[in-house]
C-alpha cells in the first residue's frame, strides 16, 4: 500500500476561532490586504472580527471587496495590484468559495507583478504571498485545499489552478456565527457541493484509505443534515451549522488528495451559462456518477460505503432529487459535442472510475442536459 498526503494548513474551527488565532495571523506579516465579497464578510461578522484582531496587533489593513460569484481572473489580477500598491505582505480571505479562491489568486498576482491575468494558468515564478482564510459557508472546503476555481473573462469558462503555495497558512472557521446568516437556498447549495466532494472523492481512481477516512465521516455528517433540509423553510440550528461546516472541511481534505470527478466538470456549464448555483449544478449529475461507480468500482468498496452509511444508491439519489429543484437547459447535439471537446483530457474525467471516455460522457450529458429538468 502506498499512502501519500500533504496539507500544511493549520485548521482551527471553534467559537471565537479568529480571536484565538490572533498570534498566528500577526505572524504572517506586517501589512494585510483583506479579500472579500461585496457583503457576506460584513453580514456574517467575520470582517469585523478580523479587522479587530489586526487593529489590536497594530497591523495596517485594507479591504478589497470586489469579488463576485465565479471570480474573474481580471478582478483577481486587479487585487494583486491593489495588494502591491498598499504594500501588503500577507492576505486574509473571508467568505465562501469564491472569495477564498480569489484570495489565493490575488496572493499569486501580488507576488508576481510581471504576470498577466491569464498567466496564472501557465505557472508563476515567485511563491504566492502568505495568506489565511476565514470561511463563511459550508461547502467548498477551499480553506484546506490547494485549488482555486477562477473564471476566464473572455470565455466565461471556469478553470482551476493549483499549487503547493495555494494552501493557506491558517484556515479559521466559526460556523455557528459565520454561517448563521446564510439563506436556506445557499445552505442547501453549499451542502450539496460538499456532498459531491465527498462522494466523488470516495470513488475516485486516486482514492486511498486515507482520503476515504475523510470522505466517509463527511458523508455521515451531511446525510442527516441534508435530510432535515428537505423540509420546506427549515434552517439548521447551531449544531447543524457546525456539522455542515465540519463536513465541508473533511470533504475538502478528501479532494486535496483525489480531486473531483465528472460531476464538477460537467456542472460548470450550468453555473457559467445558466446561473445554476454551483453545488446544485454539480449535484444534478450525482445520480449518474453513483451509477457509474456501482458498475465500475470493486463491489466490496461500493457495498462497504453504503453499509457504513446505512443507505443505498437509490436513497441518496432520491435525497438529492428532493433538494434539487431547478429547470435545466435542453442542449442540442451540437452543443453537447462542443462540451465534449472542452472536456477532452480534463483530469476530473480521468479520475472517474472505469473508462469514462467520450462515448460515456456523451451518454451522461444527453441524459441530463437533454432531459430539461431535475
Amino acid at each position: 500500500m502506498n499512502l501519500q498526503y500533504y496539507n500544511p494548513t493549520r485548521m482551527i474551527a471553534r467559537e471565537g476561532a479568529v480571536q484565538a488565532s490572533a498570534d498566528a495571523l500577526a505572524a504572517l506579516g506586517t501589512r494585510c490586504l483583506v479579500v472579500t465579497g461585496h457583503s457576506s464578510a460584513k453580514l456574517s461578522g467575520a470582517l469585523d472580527d478580523v479587522t479587530a484582531v489586526l487593529d489590536k496587533a497594530g497591523i495596517p489593513w485594507q479591504v478589497y471587496d470586489k469579488i463576485g460569484q465565479n471570480p474573474l481572473i481580471s478582478v483577481c489580477h486587479q487585487g494583486g495590484a491593489a495588494a502591491r500598491a498598499f504594500g501588503a505582505d500577507f492576505l486574509i480571505g473571508i467568505g465562501g468559495g469564491s472569495p477564498l479562491d480569489a484570495a489565493k489568486a490575488v496572493a499569486v498576482y501580488a507576488a508576481n507583478p510581471e504576470l498577466d491575468a491569464a498567466g496564472i494558468y501557465t505557472g508563476w515564478q515567485t511563491p504566492a504571498l502568505p495568506f489565511a482564510l476565514v470561511g463563511t459557508t459550508a461547502g467548498t472546503g477551499s480553506e484546506v485545499t490547494p485549488y482555486a476555481v477562477l473564471t476566464v473573462d473572455e470565455s466565461g469558462q471556469k478553470r482551476s489552478v493549483s499549487g503547493p503555495d495555494l494552501f493557506a497558512a491558517a484556515a479559521l472557521g466559526d460556523a455557528k456565527k459565520y454561517t448563521a446568516t446564510l439563506s436556506r437556498d445557499f445552505t442547501v447549495s453549499t451542502a450539496l457541493d460538499a456532498l459531491c466532494h465527498a462522494v466523488e472523492s470516495h470513488f475516485s481512481q486516486r482514492a486511498d484509505p486515507l482520503s476515504r477516512g475523510f470522505s466517509l465521516p463527511a458523508m455521515e455528517l451531511l446525510l442527516p443534515n441534508l435530510e432535515a433540509l428537505t423540509t420546506p423553510d427549515v434552517l439548521p440550528d447551531g449544531q447543524g451549522r457546525e456539522e455542515l461546516y465540519y463536513a465541508s472541511i473533511l470533504a475538502g481534505l478528501a479532494i486535496t488528495q483525489t480531486g473531483t470527478c465528472f460531476c464538477h466538470t460537467m456542472g460548470y456549464v450550468l453555473s457559467e451559462e445558466y446561473g445554476v448555483p454551483h453545488g446544485v449544478a454539480c449535484a444534478v449529475f450525482l445520480g449518474e456518477y453513483l451509477a457509474v461507480c456501482e458498475r465500475e468500482v470493486e463491489p466490496q468498496v461500493f457495498g462497504d460505503f453504503m453499509d457504513f452509511l446505512g443507505t443505498s444508491m437509490d436513497e441518496i439519489t432520491d435525497l438529492v432529487a428532493r433538494l434539487v429543484k431547478t429547470e435545466l437547459p435542453v442542449l442540442d447535439d451540437g452543443r453537447i459535442e462542443e462540451l465534449l471537446d472542452r472536456w477532452d483530457g480534463v483530469s476530473n474525467m480521468r479520475n472517474t472510475p472505469g473508462r469514462f471516455d467520450r462515448d460515456r460522457q456523451r451518454e451522461v450529458a444527453k441524459r441530463i442536459l437533454q432531459g430539461g429538468s431535475q
